[in-house]
């Protein structure tokens, strides 16, 4: 019995079946690497679209232009009054203090003096709705109260205000707590463009602009448009009935196979009491 050895030429073709299958493994690992670069790229693109929407469609949907919930507009900014929560009375002021019920108090955060408003209910007759008024006042103390034996409550002492504007607010009066905050189309240090938001400073004008949701192409990033009842341009604030939203996002990073931008439009109303 003879053992056969292995000839050069069968080396040789064993080496480029093996080359070339190691080619094809390599070149299908790339195109999967590619393929999940790509779509990660592309839900990271539409998740900063889709946050820009879902915080504006919440702030706007809020909002009473009517009664001044807009401050100023302009077609890459608007300045809102942005309810921050929503409680009633639980009795009638004590002086410039009104007591929420701790019950029936909904709060996207505590109450804050330093940055909050409210809005209240005052009632006349209480027979008739026609000479019912809402009253805006700041918020200068938040402290804990009493709704009645083992019932919680939220004071809040007033500034702007004094007891005869108040003392029309009957216990179950509806109260709106508020911030005044600018939204914005913003451009950041490294030049990237967001949706970003900005309070009052305490000595004037604003504080820093903050980033919330991006990035987004750069100057028509982010777009605004008024219209009134009849549905053409609203002149003033106070006249705005919808508020059309135009969110264009850009890609962070460049992906081949991923798409570079991303946008959506929506219309909020903005007819709230």
């Amino acid at each position: 019995m003879t053992r056969r050895g292995v000839t050069l030429v069968e080396c040789l073709v064993a080496l480029v079946v093996s080359g070339v299958l190691l080619a094809a493994a390599w070149a299908l690992l790339l195109a999967g690497s590619r393929l999940a670069h790509a779509a990660s790229a592309g839900a990271e693109l539409r998740r900063g679209v889709r946050a820009a929407e879902l915080v504006l469609r919440a702030e706007l949907a809020a909002l009473s232009a009517a009664a001044g919930d807009i401050a100023a507009m302009s077609d890459s900014t608007i300045t809102i009054r942005a309810q921050r929560g929503f409680g009633v009375t639980c009795a009638p002021p004590a002086g410039t203090t009104i007591v929420l019920d701790d019950s029936l108090l909904s709060l996207l955060r505590a109450p804050d003096p330093a940055k909050d408003s409210v809005r209240f209910l005052v009632t006349g007759d209480p027979f008739t709705v026609t000479d019912d008024r809402w009253s805006n006042a700041a918020v200068s103390a938040v402290r804990r109260g009493s709704c009645g034996p083992g019932v919680g409550g939220t004071a809040l002492d007033l500034a702007g205000a004094t007891a005869a504007d108040l003392a029309g607010v009957q216990a179950g009066a509806p109260v709106r707590l508020f911030e005044i905050l600018e939204y914005r189309n913003y451009r950041d240090a490294t030049g990237t463009w967001w949706l970003g938001v900005r309070g009052p400073s305490a000595t004037g004008g604003w504080n820093a602009t903050s980033p919330v949701a991006g990035p987004l192409r750069a100057f028509d990033g982010l777009s605004f448009s008024y219209s009134d009842s009849a549905g053409a341009a609203a002149a003033s604030p106070a006249d705005v009935v919808l508020v059309d939203i135009t969110v264009r996002g850009v890609a962070s990073r460049t992906v081949p196979g991923a798409s570079p931008v991303d946008s959506v439009r929506l219309r909020v109303g903005v007819r709230a009491p």
